[in-house]
């Protein structure tokens, strides 16, 4: 029984380290829309600047939709550059 139990471990923290791994503005906002709502907020505030914000947004959405943020661990950041 405990041979199926380590094997269930094992299976277990396979799975995690294949999953997605969430981005540093997950970690931090717990979602990019909470992120992209704070920083229309700041824009509104007067806080961020009303043309540069927005497209820094965008590029922080394409970052974060096409996983480049997890790029530079697997040495991979030169093929997004392509």
């Amino acid at each position: 029984m405990a041979g199926v139990r380590g094997l269930l471990d094992r299976v277990r923290r396979l799975e995690q380290a294949r999953s997605a791994p969430r981005s540093p503005i997950e970690s931090a906002w717990g979602s990019l829309d909470a992120f992209a709502d704070e920083v229309q907020a700041g824009v509104e505030a007067g806080t961020f600047d009303r043309i540069d914000m927005p497209i820094i947004v965008n590029c922080i959405r394409r970052w974060h939709d096409e996983g480049v943020f997890t790029a530079w661990q697997r040495d991979r950041v030169w093929e997004y550059g392509r």
